[in-house]
């Protein structure tokens, strides 16, 4: 035996075949069990799943099948409890748990790695991580949605400025601002929806990469488990991780989503906008100037986006060289995955908690309305109206506005006399018509602000929420 190797290689799952033991800085290096633990519950559905087929075809009598799903729950126990004895030399969660079941069990446990191999284990465990992960997020997501949406009632009849390349463009309310968040997240959610769909493949029976001699019954495990279907390829479902790439992308997506608000409120907080008023409770100091409030926690989640755009990027990286089958780059996969999905989770929730409970400032939106050249666009259209074509209304228009700025006036503060010298179509009283309520109310189109539009689209989302899984 080598000096300062680790243990004999018969305790090894592929030890018969060595005969010398793994050297000790080898199994530091290519250990997964300080990552791959947190696949304990899935790698535990999994077996209990695979002992019930083999009992039903034969291969475990049913005092073995017993034995291992007594031993199979002790097990989920202790480390729901932080008492299991976990052991690095085992290299990762599912030689642990192998090697536990046969402490407590004895012989019946080395008969439950029967047709499987570790290879369309742990894609297993992965496909029920992602699936249950995405319907988590799905959940999450669909509370943002209804904090979105109730926030969006409450602000509907509030004008707000809306913007393009960051400068004043036109009126919009409060409900429509608030929906438009909510379309992005109601995307997001599709996103997760559809990662469960790709998941939604057992693997198991796909042994190393082309499956057993031995007349298993796939079908039934993957009902057992909750999967619609079963992979039609080994050496395709043992080394595919899309389903993670997809899982990563939406990720990606509500990560960016979620960073965009955020730049917007962390704007929109400072004292040269004051539009939003964020709860202390999301805000902290600083440690030299006694006047600050940061929006740290908001920047923590536009920060905090790189994450999972770098897990996304790290995980195609790792795949994109790889032939087929099983190759031991993927046990780099789950770090990709296990961060994306953590991050991702708590930021919807404080996001939730912020979008919830934020106000805006009334006050200060109202000063950045008045004075301003909102209505440009609308009376362009109702030089349309009056048979102007449009480009000779805008630039009637635009040289109404120049003319406006130099007078010190707004453009509902023009009288008949000035409007006549841009345009002769410009009808008497009519900058007392322009008004930003009445410029939102007409745009009562599919998508436009109107407050019965807006309302229309609240319902909608909250009739799609309520029919979707």
């Amino acid at each position: 035996m080598k000096e300062g190797s680790g243990d004999a290689p018969s305790n090894k799952p592929w030890g018969g075949r060595f005969s010398e033991s793994t050297d000790s800085e080898v199994e530091r290096f290519t250990e997964s069990l300080s990552f791959d633990r947190a696949l304990w519950r899935e790698d535990i559905r999994g077996s209990l799943a695979h002992a019930t087929m083999l009992e039903k075809i034969g291969l475990l009598t049913p005092e073995e099948g017993d034995a291992i799903r007594k031993g199979l729950a002790t097990i989920g126990s202790e480390i729901g409890a932080g008492k299991f004895p976990f052991r690095e030399e085992f290299e990762d969660i599912h030689m642990n748990i192998e090697k536990r079941l046969f402490e407590l069990v004895g012989g019946p446990a080395q008969k439950l790695h029967t047709a499987r191999s570790r290879n369309d284990q742990v894609a297993l465990d992965l496909r029920l991580f992602v699936m249950d992960r995405s319907r988590e997020l799905v959940d999450l997501l669909s509370a943002l949605v209804r904090t979105i949406l109730s926030r969006a009632r409450e602000y509907r009849d509030l004008i707000l400025p809306g913007y393009t390349h960051l400068q004043q463009a036109q009126p919009v309310s409060g409900g429509y601002y608030f929906v438009a968040h909510a379309e992005r997240f109601l995307r997001d959610r599709d996103r997760f929806l559809d990662a469960v769909r790709q998941a939604d493949r057992s693997p198991l029976g796909s042994g190393a990469l082309a499956g057993t001699t031995l007349s298993i019954d796939r079908e039934a495990v993957a009902m057992e488990l909750g999967f619609s279907r079963v992979s039609k390829n080994g050496l395709d479902a043992v080394s595919d991780r899309d389903f993670i790439l997809d899982f990563l992308h939406a990720s990606v997506m509500v990560s960016i989503h979620m960073s965009q608000w955020s730049e917007e409120w962390i704007l929109w907080s400072t004292r040269e906008f004051g539009f939003i008023r964020i709860p202390d409770r999301y805000m902290t100091g600083s440690s030299m100037m006694p006047q600050k409030k940061n929006p740290d926690v908001l920047e923590l989640i536009r920060g905090k986006t790189g994450r999972a755009v770098g897990d996304y990027v790290g995980l195609a990286t790792l795949l994109k060289g790889l032939p087929l089958a099983y190759n031991r780059d993927l046990q780099e996969d789950k770090i990709h995955l296990f961060d994306a999905a953590t991050t991702v989770r708590e930021c919807l929730s404080i996001l939730t908690r912020i979008a919830g409970e934020s106000s805006f400032v009334e006050e200060k939106i109202r000063e950045a309305l008045e004075g301003s050249a909102f209505l440009a666009t609308d009376m362009a259209e109702d030089l349309v109206l009056w048979g102007v074509p449009f480009r000779e209304a805008h630039a009637i228009v635009g040289r109404l506005v120049a003319y406006a700025e130099k007078s010190h006036k707004s453009l509902s503060d023009l009288g008949d006399e000035e409007l006549k010298g841009f345009s002769p179509h410009f009808p008497a009283g009519y900058s007392r018509s322009l008004t930003q309520e009445s410029s939102i109310a007409r745009r009562n189109h599919i998508g436009g602000p109107s407050p019965e539009r807006v309302e229309e689209r609240i319902r909608e989302i909250e009739d799609e929420l309520a029919d979707m899984p």
